[in-house]
């Protein structure tokens, strides 16, 4: 069985959050995923921004997760590894 991505990347972001500026803290990046994208917070790993987008590392995914809403759109809008 394939083992489910973990990794993505976005460049591309709700306007009002900020993610535009100079300096974002970690905090700021968790609740963007948390409230906008949806990812249950058990499930970050890792959040980073690095050259204007968005490092996004999950942990302990199961294979249930790969139909939810968020997982399935974040597949959708993450760019090419």
């Amino acid at each position: 069985m394939k083992e489910l991505e973990k990794y993505f990347l976005l460049d591309e972001f709700e306007d009002g959050w900020g993610m535009d500026d100079e300096f974002i803290c970690e905090e700021q990046l968790f609740d963007y995923c948390v409230e906008v994208l949806f990812i249950p917070d058990e499930k970050i790993d890792e959040l980073n921004m690095r050259n204007d987008e968005l490092e996004i590392v999950l942990k302990d995914l199961e294979l249930e997760d790969m139909h939810e809403d968020w997982y399935v759109n974040l597949v959708k809008n993450s760019k090419e590894n």
